[in-house]
């Protein structure tokens, strides 16, 4: 019997062996492919945008609207032939273009958004100067999403100049409220439904060109988000007969909740492995150069336990990809130190993995707290999107990359961050989140951060990947 159990042993530790021998990467070379572009007006191009302030403000009456239109007509002016072969429509702040294709085939939906978040700290120069260096283009927006707007027109623009027409129909929906949770891509999906449109495919922001993304992978990659955590921010409030600080009852109103606190804190959301985390594994693990690693990740079955006990330690964005996050964000009790508050709250922000709901929150905060005492009221609520399919239309977006940038890897990934693009899952099972730029860890701290901009080489490599897909439909 001994004898039996080893070699049943030594025969499963040789199937996995065998299993990490087979898990590597793909020997697939790509050709780099590149265009014609005039450099010095695509840099121009972007400067204009960004000058345009389209900031996004929650206090509505601090926006102005002649920055939103200014750049509105920088559109206009500056690409002729988009407005000459498309139709045009408003939807709230949403801009939307249709380009008629030659078969009637279903649509092709290029996204981008237009509207900025404030500026809030000293910047070395003007932030809205949209200054040209030798090296870089300067100012808010430059990364987030002028860049993607800028390469959208620019690779259109020069296609359609170039006598180019496109199988498919063509549609650039720009959102001009994406950094306030506006409602204008809300509306373009709506007018869109009215119209029986299905998409083809929908191409969004998301993600970027980055780097050591995995243990023991030295090669950049480039991530494609193809679904997106849902966020719920929800408030917990209670309430007393208020009084004097001097005489306080057993229970006030900020220790029930600071109850109620410290028991979610103690019941974190179980760690879940999703299709988009599992399909990241499966693209990037092979490519790690650590022995160890490829052997938990080509047996992922046997020791995901242990997986997730790492990204328990880990923490971070690894921690994130695996489990509904909960943050405690914001708290209000009494406006003086010595009277006791008549009512007080807690704020949680949570952002939810595919196939959790806000209902499951809810339904468990109630469970773990059991306390009648405390009201739950929901503010605001996103649930997590449908996961898009990776096929041929996948395909399409993936070498583009390719034809890009010959040296990435490109995998699928599940998107901590929510964009416009969240809206269109309801009508196309094949939405794509990529923002085609190869960024630093630095770059993507200037995301609605400081000194934001973006080097001319993402500007041109930007256009080159939208010639890349539009030539393929």
């Amino acid at each position: 019997m001994p004898y039996i159990i080893l070699g049943i042993f030594v025969a499963f530790l040789c199937f996995l062996i065998i299993r990490t021998f087979l898990f590597k990467p793909s020997k697939i070379s790509y050709q780099k492919v590149s265009h014609e572009i005039d450099e010095k007006r695509s840099f121009e191009s972007l400067s204009n945008l960004i000058q345009c302030q389209t900031v996004s403000y929650e206090d509505t009456s601090r926006i102005s609207e002649d920055a939103f239109q200014s750049l509105r007509n920088l559109i206009f002016e500056r690409y002729p032939n988009i407005i000459k072969m498309s139709s045009f429509s408003m939807h709230e702040k949403g801009m939307l273009f249709k380009i008629k294709g030659t078969d009637d085939l279903d649509p092709v939906i290029l996204m981008s958004h237009y509207d900025v978040v404030p500026v809030t700290d000293d910047w070395d120069d003007d932030p809205f100067s949209g200054k040209i260096s030798d090296t870089h283009i300067y100012g808010r927006g430059a990364l987030d999403t002028k860049h993607s707007l800028n390469a959208i027109l620019e690779s259109v623009e020069m296609m359609l100049t170039q006598g180019h027409t496109f199988k498919h129909d063509l549609y650039l929906s720009f959102g001009g409220d994406e950094e306030t949770y506006g409602t204008s891509q809300i509306a373009i999906v709506e007018h869109l439904k009215k119209e029986g449109v299905t998409p083809y495919f929908v191409l969004d922001e998301g993600g970027a060109i980055v780097s050591d993304i995995f243990p023991g992978v030295k090669e950049k990659t480039a991530v494609i988000g193809i679904a997106e955590k849902g966020f719920l921010n929800i408030k917990l409030t209670a309430k007393s007969q208020g009084g004097h600080a001097s005489t306080p009852p057993k229970h006030t109103p900020i220790s029930i909740l600071s109850n109620a606190v410290h028991k979610l804190n103690r019941h974190p959301f179980p760690l879940k492995l999703t299709k988009p985390v599992r399909l990241l594994f499966d693209s990037v693990a092979p490519y790690s150069k650590s022995k160890v690693i490829r052997f938990l990740f080509a047996n992922i079955f046997l020791f995901l336990p242990l997986i997730k006990q790492i990204a328990k330690l880990s923490g971070g964005q690894f921690k994130a990809l695996f489990q509904t996050s909960q943050a405690f964000t914001m708290m209000k009790g009494s406006d003086a130190i010595n009277v006791l508050p008549s009512e007080a709250s807690v704020s949680i922000n949570y952002r939810m993995i595919p196939g959790e709901t806000s209902n499951d929150i809810i339904t468990r905060i109630k469970n773990i707290v059991k306390d009648d005492r405390i009201n739950i009221s929901i503010h605001e609520v996103t649930e997590a999107s449908t996961i898009s399919k990776v096929d041929d239309r996948y395909t399409l977006v993936e070498n583009a990359i390719h034809q890009t940038w010959p040296d990435v890897i490109v995998s699928p990934y599940l998107m901590i961050a929510t964009s416009d693009s969240r809206r269109y899952h309801q009508i196309s099972s094949h939405v794509y989140k990529f923002s085609p730029m190869d960024v630093t860890d630095d770059d993507l701290a200037k995301i609605h951060g400081l000194n934001e901009d973006i080097s001319k080489e993402n500007v041109i490599q930007g256009i080159h990947f939208y010639l890349n897909l539009l030539s393929k439909i």
